[in-house]
């Protein structure tokens, strides 16, 4: 392994501009010290870490580490069996509550924890910051340690992390959906009967609602609205770390006001729903929404607002909506494909991960039907 050099930091603020500026940050979105900055300000249960990772005094490498206490009986008890085994990983483990170490970013869906310098070989990194994560000085020793969402094409540079006791699992995939009309009007035409059917009565179902964006401003007005409304969606989630709070899309919105969307939907005065996303290049990545589950079957409001994803994105001229995780078989009716993700994980203590990579390795994903829903 190459000769390397890790500078810690607790806050990105206080790594130099420079830094960022020779590793490339700044023309990746996800790791922009503005956009890292509004989620570590506004998010304090986290405890952040930030790594910078050089050779020769040359920065190569930036890794960013979230660690958070997890309340395991928080987690609803009505669960698949797969479901159950997945949280048996940590029930054991510290009294149903249990401090977990992330590189990686707990509020994106995607590979954003490390950012490599053009050129530097990934695997030697990978596998630097997988031995780094355990002696990593935080308030709290974290029990459990993870590398977090890499897709099948990145798999190859992760393969020395195994030699560190990472045990490789599958998440729930991002469902993407390639775009390639003009309207969406075209877009319907494009599908079969049934599924163009589909989207109609979501819209029509929905036709009562008042969709309204909301600018920084109206977002802080409305904070504590969109806080319930999201908690309706996590408090679902069969395992919960940390909810994010609501001020960090005012925080964006202030300085990233062309990317980030968040739309509200309103039903007789009444917020009943959101949906936020952010535009980055040519893609349209859906973030957090929000619902009302008392109106949400009645008014179609989660269907209106993967219909809506759809609609932003062609206007916006993109050619991809990420719809991101979770209801896989609904996105798939629009046409969205599944990108697989893996994740690695283990346990701190040595025997302990004996047992631990076991139940590792009976995750299993919950299947779905996948539709084709485009006429050719």
């Amino acid at each position: 392994m190459a000769n390397y050099v890790t500078i810690y930091y607790d806050e990105v603020s206080q790594i130099p501009d420079s830094v960022f500026e020779q590793l490339g940050c700044n023309q990746s979105f996800y790791f922009e010290k503005d956009f890292l900055d509004a989620f570590a300000k506004t998010n304090p249960s986290l405890e952040h870490r930030y790594l910078i990772i050089s050779a020769s005094e040359k920065p190569l490498a930036l890794a960013i580490m979230q660690q958070v206490r997890v309340a395991l009986d928080s987690t609803p008890e009505k669960l698949s069996i797969q479901n159950r085994i997945a949280r048996s990983l940590t029930c054991y483990l510290n009294n149903k509550k249990v401090d977990i170490a992330v590189c990686g970013n707990l509020f994106l869906s995607g590979n954003y924890g490390v950012f490599l310098k053009k050129g530097v070989q990934s695997p030697f990194v990978y596998e630097y910051i997988a031995q780094e994560m355990k002696p990593l000085q935080t308030q709290k020793k974290a029990s459990i340690f993870f590398l977090k969402d890499f897709k099948n094409e990145e798999l190859p540079h992760l393969s020395k992390v195994r030699d560190h006791q990472f045990e490789p699992f599958q998440v729930e995939p991002n469902m993407r959906l390639k775009l390639q009309w003009e309207s969406f009007q075209d877009y319907k035409n494009s599908l079969r009967s049934k599924y163009r059917v589909k989207i109609n009565k979501a819209d029509e179902k929905s036709s009562d609602l008042t969709v309204k964006p909301l600018e920084a401003a109206a977002i802080k007005k409305h904070t504590s609205r969109l806080q319930e409304l999201y908690s309706n969606i996590t408090d679902r989630a069969m395992f919960k770390t940390v909810d994010m709070s609501m001020d960090t899309y005012a925080l964006l919105k202030e300085r990233f006001r062309e990317s980030v969307h968040i739309n509200t939907y309103w039903h007789h005065n009444t917020m009943v729903g959101f949906a936020t996303a952010f535009h980055v290049g040519n893609q349209l990545e859906a973030h957090f929404i929000g619902l009302d589950y008392e109106v949400n079957k009645k008014l179609s409001i989660y269907p209106r607002i993967l219909n809506d994803y759809v609609r932003l994105g062609i206007e916006l001229g993109c050619d991809e909506v990420n719809f991101g995780r979770t209801s896989s078989e609904i996105k798939s009716t629009l046409g969205a494909r599944p990108e697989h993700l893996t994740c690695y994980v283990r346990h701190r203590r040595t025997i302990a991960n004996l047992f631990f990579k076991p139940l590792v390795r009976q995750i299993k994903m919950t299947e779905y039907k996948e539709h084709r829903p485009f006429k050719k």
